[in-house]
Order: structure tokens, then C-alpha cells, then sequence
């Protein structure tokens, strides 16, 4: 069977599945400015957070990867950056490492002379290029365009039973047909490093993924005691949970692990470094390239992505209070046939249809920090 979407052809040959004129704020201190300029212009998307002024090593390449994988994200028609002057993430830098592979400008408040200057000026760049979205058509697109994200959140075993094998299955149809995708690796999918490492050809990978599953991935600060042992591995329970879990990322080979914006080298199935923050996990996927991040739940999620369309999946209950929040239900049919139902739902929002969170304008952007900011 041949899968197609109707999507935004970039000039790099890459394809988005929205086509969101992007106001990123490089700093906090911009971070109003940029707001203002989207919200007199439809069609824009702000992407503020709070990062940038005084950051340091790691720290600071953090935040400056995370933004030029935003700006560069297929979803945008066009990216600008919004600066104040005097911060250590620099517009000029960040425009040095963004691809030409579409229309990006950066403007700052301390050259423009000042906050209203700068939203004049930004207002009228975005005006500009949302006329010129506007007149951009939808072409029909082969599946291996996508980069689909999975994200797991709140899933306990009972709904990890029912929706595991519909999800897995629906992994192997996708990369079978060419699309990549880039499963969220969780602290939940740590334990099931051992058998996933069965899936990689790659030494490097392999033994990641075996020091993964013996609980040296992440630091634990679970027990402080004098008594306690310096390391804990993991319990009987969260293996057991972690095998499940696993069962969503399908069968097919395990190319590579990414760390954060990171884009993979080659089609197939990918782990990706998240914190277990969903906003800042979900903007983490987004400046890895994804186009749509399928969140897998045991219920609706209240928060999704600036940048892409996130379809929730959760299992059929008796009892659905999220039902508003909520993309698809995996009940009790046959798995290839939810499987199919899963890519098609799919496919319709690659091609436009709104998902839950998109509706209700449900959608953020978060940069982590991994190390003090001074």
C-alpha cells in the first residue's frame, strides 16, 4: 500500500506539514517584543522561553542548537529572530548556523533603537512573509518525507498492554515506507536498554544502550541516606513497565541515539535524549526536524508544541474525561487494523486537519538547562 500527505516543499527538498511564519526570541529580554509582533500578525507562531542572557558553555550551546533546529524545522515558511543586543546568545550567530533553506531575518531592540521600532519592523518583515504563505499550495508528498517523534507520558502497564502493539506496528509500516522516526527516550524506556541494544548493528550504540539499561544513564536521587548503596539499578517493576514500552518502537533496526537537536544521519528508528519535562521534551523534537509527534498516553495531555501538531493516542476507557484532548483511541480490534487507522489519522493531519491541542490553541516552546546558568 502507498502512503501520501500533501505537504510544504522546502528549497532544501524537505517537506513541512504546516507552514507557520516563526517569531523566536534569541533571549528573555526580547521575549515580549517577539510576542507583540505575532500578535498582530496571523499566521505567525512566538517561540519565547527563557534562556540566553549569560549563559555558559554547554548551557549556552544548548539553547543556541535548540533555536537554529526551531528556525530550521521544515513546519516554518520562515523564521525571525527577535535579539536585544547585549546578550550572549547573538543574532549574528545564530544566523551563521541556520541552513539557507528558507526566508530567516534577525532584527534587535538596542540596534533599532527600541521596543516599538523593533515590532514596526518586525511586523512589517512578517506581514510580508505571510502574504507569501498564503499563496503556498499544499503538493502531494510519499510518506518517507515525515519525521515522526513518539513521546510516551503518564503510561501505566495496563494502557502500555493495549497500546503497545498497535503503535509498534504502526512504527514498522512507517519505516517501512520510508519515514523516520525518533522515539523519546524516556527515564520510564531506560531499563529496556539491554534489549533494545539487540537491535543495533552499531558497537557505539549497542553499549550506550547497555549502560542505559543497568541505570548509569541518569544520575538518582531517589534514597539519601548514609546507608544507602552509591549506585541503585532498577526495580523489577520499572523493567517491567520499560519492556513494554520498548513494544512502541516496533521491530526495526535502532540507527543511532541523538542527543538534544540532534538530526538523524539516515531513515529509520532513532532514540532521542528528553527530559522529562513534556513542553521542553516536545521542543526538543521539534529542533531535531520532527513534523509530528504522535504522544502516547494513558489519558489527554493539556499541553502540546508551538512548532508541530502533536496527535494523542490513548486507549478506549470506560471512563474518557480528556475526551476533547484526545486523537485516537486503540480499543479492542485487530492490531493491523489499528495500525492502519493510526498512519491514516496521521496522514490527514500531515495534510492539514487539526489535531486536539491544535484546536484549542494548546502549544508551547521550552529550552531545558543542563548546568547552572552563572
Amino acid at each position: 500500500m502507498e502512503y501520501s500527505f500533501e505537504g510544504f516543499i522546502r528549497e532544501d527538498g524537505t517537506v513541512g506539514i504546516r507552514n507557520h511564519i516563526g517569531i523566536i526570541c534569541s533571549v528573555v529580554c526580547s521575549s515580549v517584543v517577539a510576542k507583540e509582533i505575532s500578535d498582530k500578525v496571523p499566521g505567525t507562531v512566538p517561540f519565547v522561553h527563557g534562556n540566553g542572557c549569560a549563559q555558559l558553555g554547554d548551557d549556552f550551546k544548548l539553547t543556541k542548537n535548540m533555536l537554529v533546529g526551531i528556525s530550521s524545522n521544515p513546519n516554518l515558511h520562515s523564521a525571525l529572530l527577535v535579539g536585544l543586543g547585549c546578550e550572549t546568545n547573538q543574532i549574528s550567530g545564530l544566523l551563521e548556523s541556520i541552513p539557507d533553506t528558507k526566508p530567516v531575518k534577525g532584527i534587535g531592540i538596542q540596534q533599532m533603537a527600541g521596543g516599538e521600532n523593533t515590532i514596526k519592523k518586525g511586523v512589517e518583515i512578517a506581514e510580508q512573509w505571510a502574504r507569501e504563505a498564503a499563496g503556498q499550495e499544499r503538493q502531494r508528498m510519499p510518506l518517507s518525507s515525515l519525521t515522526v517523534g513518539i513521546l510516551t507520558a503518564d503510561l501505566d502497564e495496563d494502557s502500555l498492554f493495549k497500546v503497545a502493539p498497535v503503535i509498534g506496528e504502526a512504527v514498522d509500516k512507517l519505516v517501512h515506507n520510508g519515514a523516520n522516526v525518533i522515539m523519546g527516550l524516556s527515564k520510564t524506556l531506560e531499563p529496556a536498554g539491554g534489549l533494545l541494544s539487540e537491535r543495533s548493528a552499531r558497537e557505539e550504540v549497542k553499549n550506550r544502550l547497555r549502560v542505559m539499561g543497568e541505570g548509569l544513564q541518569r544520575k538518582r536521587w531517589k534514597v539519601i541516606s548514609t546507608e544507602a548503596p552509591a549506585y541503585q539499578g532498577f526495580s523489577e517493576k520499572e523493567r517491567s513497565q520499560a519492556v513494554l514500552e520498548a513494544e512502541i518502537t516496533g521491530t526495526s533496526p535502532i540507527k543511532s541515539l541523538l542527543g538534544y537537536s540532534e538530526i538523524p544521519a539516515e531513515r529509520g528508528v532513532h532514540l532521542i535524549t528528553v527530559p522529562g519535562n513534556i513542553v521542553e521534551a516536545l521542543s526538543n523534537m521539534a529542533s531535531s526536524g520532527c513534523n509530528i509527534v504522535m504522544i502516547v498516553s494513558s489519558r489527554g495531555v493539556l499541553t502540546g508544541s508551538a512548532a508541530l501538531p502533536c496527535m494523542t493516542i490513548t486507549p478506549k476507557n470506560q471512563d474518557d474525561y480528556f475526551d476533547e484532548l484526545v486523537d485516537f483511541r486503540v480499543g479492542e480490534g485487530e492490531v493491523s487494523d489499528q495500525a492502519e487507522a493510526v498512519i491514516a489519522d496521521l496522514l490527514e493531519i500531515c495534510s492539514g486537519k487539526q489535531t486536539s491541542l491544535e484546536k484549542l490553541e494548546l502549544g508551547e516552546f521550552s529550552i531545558p538547562h543542563i548546568g547552572t546558568t552563572f
